[in-house]
């Protein structure tokens, strides 16, 4: 199986840079573009785990379907989708992600 890193990676780049632009130039609100983003980071969270669970049980009760292979590459190519969304996530909320990851910087 193929898995596609670079071009669903550059797909959402591409995206995120255009809405990001368009929130910068003021064609849309910092809410609408958070919004977005973190709706497509919840459906393909959901996608990811629906799909893995599905596997999951699968393999759990031995069952080898010839669609288990079709679960296995969509589980992974919306994982790949969630990975760079989350990237983005980072990215928006980056002042709360680096006070919660690296700690409250004293200021002597």
């Amino acid at each position: 199986m193929t898995y596609y890193l670079l071009p669903i990676s550059l797909t959402f780049l591409i995206l995120y840079l255009f809405s990001y632009i368009l929130f910068k130039k003021g064609y849309l609100r910092r809410s609408r573009h958070v919004q977005i983003w973190n709706i497509l980071i919840l459906i393909t969270f959901l996608v990811s785990v629906g799909a893995g669970m599905i596997l999951i049980g699968l393999v759990e009760y031995g069952l080898a379907l010839p669609i288990s292979k079709d679960f296995l590459y969509w589980h992974v190519q919306v994982a790949i989708a969630m990975f760079a969304i989350s990237i983005f996530h980072i990215h928006v909320y980056w002042k709360s992600f680096r006070s919660y990851t690296f700690g409250r910087r004293s200021r002597h």
